[in-house]
């Protein structure tokens, strides 16, 4: 078994080994939740960026429509 120490911001380094099997990188979501004394983490599916710009059917800010000119 693996140990870790938890910062004084509450933080937790995971060890490589585990980062590396589950494919943990930078900036990643995981979520957290707890089976009797345990600490379970479960690696989040990535987000689609799909949809996400569906609402503005305005189109990009950088059109040419509406590009103010300058003097």
């Amino acid at each position: 078994m693996n140990s870790a120490t938890i910062s004084t911001k509450g933080q937790l380094v995971i060890p490589q080994r585990f980062r590396k099997a589950l494919h943990l990188e930078p900036w990643r979501e995981g979520s957290f939740s707890l089976e009797g004394k345990k600490l379970i983490l479960q690696r989040e599916q990535p987000k689609r960026a799909r949809g996400l710009f569906a609402a503005s059917s305005a189109g990009p800010s950088w059109s040419p429509r509406r590009r103010r000119r300058r003097p």
